[in-house]
């Protein structure tokens, strides 16, 4: 809980407000005292939304479903006014954490908890189904734990399933990751089954401590709930078939959610020394199939929470003593003075004064689209000049002292103490030898300086990171980060301050996509990287059927390599093998049988190093004749060292050169050698690209122009023939237009990688 704000009202609808529990764009909820004394949750919501005629049904159909609602584990409605100035809603004040915070705090559940969890949340649901309604939005977030039991939250989008009104065509409501896969076509609105399928989704997450869909951009969960099998390995043998059965994709097949609060009861009032599997008694109620199956003992997910010996509560000790602690502290809240406010102020969201995150784009099926759209090359003039033997160690970030003019700088954010170290200091290494190249001009316009700041790999760092080089003003360009997550936690904070980031290393599609006004993606994306993968694997291995492991560990890399593979196959008409495997799975054994059984004479995998050369070693195992390929994930000596003479013939498709023996790059890799004493390292000549096309953008701009935003249009609109690849930007997004240059091929041969060039493209038709 948050203090108020001096903008907070200390009284609002005969209430004392005493703290802040959460806030978003549309309104408040506080923690408050009614004139009784009870402890309640108070949303109010913005008075600019109050004036929308749909939003105040919406709200007032919201008041309408709690009132019905009569459920022990349900939040309770105290009082609503929904035709106030500003409508308020008060339901009882639920001491506890949310699921989804308990979890990220202390784990998985263990087996008792999760079937108190499941007893009473489908008790829940089953009274509103009953009622006629459905939830629509069950997810860990809306699920409240109190020491008698969980509690349902948060009925803004409960609705009838007959009624039409309020609701667009096509769109999807809910929390992707936990929507039904009817709901997450955008088709079709789900009925009691999908509630029923979202708590299995609840119930999974609970189990494992992971969403059973993986996390990561929009359409990547979407297509996942839709199309893949969910990942519920961790969830505990004799809870499997239950959670299974909600998962499953067909909602005449799933449990009612009457069905599913009998199971878990029978199960949860058991005696604790042999408690009966309540897969028996939903086998009464789920229809079943020949394809059924018991599953047998899973792993379970590190960090799970055990319950100590004797302890008869249904939730672990941590959690039990973190709702008293926050019950104590509820009650001993101190009285509030009184303070006058404007009226239109009372009750406003609260205003973020660090960063401003743009509108944000719905993530649809965009990246297939770039797939089948022409691509311009980019010709423009560039490329490498002369070089000059420098004396400076490249550890000063300032000026050379003979400079004359004004002085810009660009930034790099980058990691350079962590896992990316190598690539950090690569890319370090590339945008200095560009800068000396352009300060040793004597006709120069301006001097450049270089500003480092380093994250540490760290997504939890990285904006912190970018916040350095955004308080400086003489910053006007970034590049990197170097990892997607680092560059995924920052956007914001470059965002905000219009400040271009141009990310070399970066892969994901949803650093594209999402709304940014200064992002500039400088190498092909993940899902592109497909394109070159088809190629080789068709073009050049005369592969017939692909099979396509999906690592889980991989998250949202290892998706859209997966996906996209997966449909650019689909439309070509050509027979693939796709597995998903789960991020807790160490023997890829059952995985090489499934994609052996469906025929595949070629492999590819979408994931990291660590785990690729589980699979490696299981290939050579089994004297796996076909062609082994992945993408840039895999392109780690760890990778070698790991997978070991297994390794051997695996090619990889990676958006980076090898400048040590490229023809291209001979005279930028002897600038390198003779400024550093060393070879480049993977990342510095595309770096080194990058920047020259940051110091070509920056010259064309008139001395009043160099600025931040006329940089960024500068930098859309430019073309450059860089050593490694050409750029062009969508004007709108910063994308990189698709020419087929950029990607090269390497091969594992004698346990080291071996660059083999230019990789195969073709646009798919």
């Amino acid at each position: 809980m948050e203090p108020l704000r001096t903008s907070d009202p200390t009284k609002l609808a005969g209430h004392r407000l005493l703290g802040r529990l959460g806030a978003g764009g549309m309104g408040v909820v506080y923690l408050a005292r009614s004139a009784v004394g009870t402890l309640v949750a108070l949303k109010v919501i913005q008075a600019e939304y109050a004036e929308d005629t749909d939003f105040r049904e919406r709200f007032r159909r919201e008041a309408d479903t709690a009132r019905r609602m009569t459920s022990p584990w349900v939040a309770s409605l105290v009082d609503a006014d929904p035709e106030a100035e500003q409508p308020w809603l008060a339901t009882a004040f639920i001491p506890g954490p949310s699921l989804g915070e308990a979890v990220a705090a202390h784990g998985a559940l263990p087996v008792r908890s999760l079937r108190v969890l499941g007893a009473r949340l489908a008790e829940a649901l089953r009274e509103l189904h009953v009622a006629g309604l459905v939830h629509r939005d069950v997810k860990p977030g809306n699920v409240l734990l109190a020491l008698d039991g969980p509690r349902l939250i948060d009925f803004g989008v409960a609705r009838d399933p007959g009624e039409t009104a309020l609701t667009s065509t096509g769109v999807v409501v809910g929390t992707p990751g936990f929507l039904p896969p009817e709901q997450a076509r955008g088709g079709r609105d789900p009925g009691p089954a999908g509630d029923v399928f979202s708590l299995g989704c609840v119930l999974a997450f609970a189990a494992t401590g992971r969403p059973p869909f993986g996390t990561g951009a929009l359409d990547a969960l979407l297509y996942r709930t839709v199309h893949d099998a969910p990942d519920v390995e961790g969830v505990p043998a004799e809870l499997a078939e239950v959670v299974g059965g909600c998962l499953d994709k067909d909602p005449e097949l799933r449990p009612t959610a009457e069905a599913l609060s009998e199971a878990f009861t029978d199960a949860t009032t058991s005696s604790p020394a042999s408690p009966p599997d309540p897969r028996e008694a939903l086998r009464a109620v789920r229809p079943q199939s020949p394809e059924d199956e018991i599953p047998g003992e899973e792993e379970r997910a590190p960090g799970e929470m055990e319950r100590a010996p004797g302890d008869e509560a249904w939730l672990p000790e941590p959690l039990v003593r973190l709702i008293a602690e926050r019950s104590a502290a509820g009650l001993a809240l101190p009285a509030v003075d009184e303070t006058e406010v404007d009226p239109e102020s009372a009750g406003a969201a609260p205003t973020d004064t660090t960063a401003t995150r743009p509108p944000t784009r719905a993530i649809g099926r965009r990246r297939f689209l770039l797939l089948t759209g022409g691509a311009a090359a980019a010709t423009a003039g560039g490329g490498l000049a002369a070089w000059w033997a420098l004396s400076r160690d490249g550890k000063n970030d300032g000026p050379i002292p003979t400079a004359t003019g004004s002085v810009h700088t660009l930034g790099l954010h980058a990691d350079l103490t962590g896992d990316q170290k190598a690539v950090g200091r690569a890319q370090e290494r590339g945008l200095r030898l560009a800068v000396d190249e352009f300060n040793s001009r004597a006709n120069r316009p301006f001097t450049l300086a270089v500003k480092t700041v380093d994250d540490g790999g760290d997504p939890a760092r990285a904006p912190e990171a970018a916040k350095k080089l955004v308080a400086d003003r003489s910053v006007l360009a970034v590049i990197g980060p170097t990892t997607d997550a680092t560059a995924l936690t920052s956007l914001a904070t470059y965002d905000a301050a219009s400040l271009p980031l141009i990310a070399v290393s970066p892969g994901a599609t949803a650093l594209g996509v999402i709304g940014s006004r200064s992002f500039l993606h400088a190498r092909v994306t993940d899902a592109i990287l497909s394109l070159y993968l088809d190629a080789y694997l068709r073009g050049i291995a005369k592969s017939r059927t692909v099979g396509i492991v999906d690592d889980r560990a991989a998250d949202a890399h290892a998706w859209e390599i997966s996906s996209t593979l997966a449909q650019i196959l689909r439309d070509e008409r050509q027979p693939a093998v796709p597995k998903v495997v789960s991020a807790l799975r160490t023997d890829f054994g059952p995985t090489l049988d499934a994609l052996l059984d469906g025929g595949a004479d070629s492999v590819v995998f979408a994931g990291y190093h660590d785990r690729a050369a589980r699979l490696a070693r299981e290939l050579s195992n089994r004297d796996f004749p076909g062609a082994r390929a992945a993408a840039q994930g895999v392109l780690d000596a760890r990778f070698l060292s790991a997978a070991g003479d297994a390794a051997d013939g695996w090619v990889i498709v990676a958006p980076v050169m090898d400048a040590t023996v490229a023809p291209e790059a001979k005279a930028f890799t002897a600038a390198y050698r003779k400024r550093f004493g060393a070879e480049p390292q993977r990342y510095a000549v595309e770096t080194y690209d990058v920047a020259q096309l940051a110091v070509k953008s920056l010259g064309s701009l008139t001395a009043a122009r160099r600025t931040r935003q006329s940089l960024t249009t500068a930098l859309r609109s430019a073309t450059y023939k860089g050593i490694a690849r050409n750029f062009a930007f969508d004007k709108t997004t910063g994308t990189l237009v698709i020419d087929g240059s950029g990607v090269y091929l390497w091969k594992v041969d004698g346990g080291r990688f071996a660059y083999q060039g230019v990789a195969p493209y073709q646009v798919s038709t």
